[in-house]
C-alpha cells in the first residue's frame, strides 16, 4: 500500500543580490543539498538509497522568486530499482519561475532498471521574461550489464506554461513488453535519449545566447546527412525552434557515453557570465 504523498518545498529569493534557498521543506526519499556559487544559487537532488525504490512517491513545489537564478542539478545517474510487487516510483516537480528569473534544471541521467516501474511529471509557469533551460535525460537500463529495455513502465511529461498558456507540452511512455523498441520508429539499435527544451522569449539575451550555442551543438554532433542505414549512426539528433517562446533539440544514441560529450559542451557554455557564471556539471562538495 502506498505511503501518503508529503508535499515538500523550495523557495528561491534574492538577498542583498543573491539568490539563495529561503525555504526548505524537504521529506524522504528525497534529499537535497546547496552549493554556494556566487550570486546563484545551487540545488543538488538526490535520494535515499541513491534512486527510486518500489513505492517511492516524491512531489515537490519550487517557486523561484522574481530575478533569481537558480541551477537543479544531480548528485549522480538516478537509478529506478526493480517493482517487486507492481507498485511504481513517481517524481513529480511544479515550479514557478517568477519575473526576470533564469532555471536551469541539468540532472544526470533516469536508469530504469529490470522490472521497474516509473513516471515523471514536471510543470513549471513562467512569468514575464524568464528563462527555463531543462535536460531531459533517460538510458534504457544498466547497459553495460546487457540490460536493455528490461522495464515493465517509463513515463514522462512536460509541461511548460507562459503567464498560465500552454507553451510545451511533452509525454512519453514506453512499455517494452508491448512496444517494438527496436523498431525504427521507436529506437532502432539505440538506447538513450536527450531532450532539451529552452523556453523563454526570443528577445531575451538570455534565450539568444543559448539558442545560439544550440544550434553551434546541432551542427557539431548531428549528422546532416544520414547515411541509407541508420543503424550505421551512433548519434541522431535535430534542434527546432517551435515558436517565439519554445526551442527544442532531440537526440538519440547507442548509450550515455554518445551524449556526454554533447551535455559537457552545453554545460560549460553556462560559465558564460551573461548565463550561470560556471559550469554546473563541475562538481566540488
Amino acid at each position: 500500500m502506498l505511503i501518503k504523498e508529503e508535499v515538500s518545498e523550495l523557495e528561491i529569493s534574492l538577498v542583498e543580490n543573491k539568490s539563495v534557498l529561503t525555504t526548505s521543506k524537504v521529506f524522504k526519499p528525497l534529499k537535497v543539498f546547496q552549493l554556494k556559487k556566487q550570486k546563484v544559487c545551487q540545488i543538488v537532488f538526490s535520494n535515499y538509497g541513491g534512486g527510486f525504490v518500489e513505492g517511492d512517491q516524491i512531489l515537490l513545489n519550487v517557486d523561484c522568486n522574481a530575478g533569481t537564478t537558480t541551477v537543479f542539478s544531480s548528485q549522480a545517474n538516478t537509478r529506478i530499482y526493480k517493482s517487486t510487487v507492481g507498485l511504481k516510483a513517481r517524481q513529480e516537480i511544479n515550479g514557478k519561475i517568477g519575473e526576470g528569473a533564469f532555471v536551469v534544471y541539468m540532472g544526470d541521467p533516469l536508469v530504469p532498471q529490470e522490472d521497474s516501474i516509473f513516471e515523471q511529471v514536471f510543470r513549471w509557469n513562467l512569468e514575464k521574461d524568464s528563462v527555463l533551460l531543462l535536460v531531459d535525460w533517460f538510458e534504457a537500463g544498466r547497459i553495460l550489464n546487457k540490460e536493455r529495455f528490461a522495464f515493465n513502465s517509463f513515463s514522462a511529461e512536460m509541461k511548460v506554461t507562459k503567464e498560465n498558456v500552454a507553451i510545451v507540452w511533452d509525454k512519453f511512455k514506453i512499455e517494452p513488453n508491448v512496444t517494438n523498441v527496436n523498431s525504427p520508429g521507436a529506437f532502432l539499435h539505440h538506447s538513450s535519449y536527450l531532450n532539451i527544451f529552452l523556453v523563454g522569449h526570443e528577445s531575451l539575451e538570455r534565450v539568444q545566447v543559448l539558442e545560439t550555442h544550440l544550434r553551434f551543438l546541432g551542427r557539431k554532433y548531428f549528422q546532416e546527412e544520414k547515411p541509407l542505414k541508420l543503424n550505421e549512426l551512433e548519434l541522431l539528433g535535430a534542434v527546432a525552434k517551435v515558436n517565439e517562446q519554445a526551442f527544442i533539440v532531440r537526440c538519440s544514441a547507442k548509450s550515455n557515453e554518445a551524449l556526454r560529450p554533447f551535455v559537457k559542451e552545453l554545460s560549460a557554455i553556462l560559465e558564460e557570465e551573461k548565463l550561470l557564471g560556471f559550469d554546473p556539471l563541475t562538481r566540488k562538495f
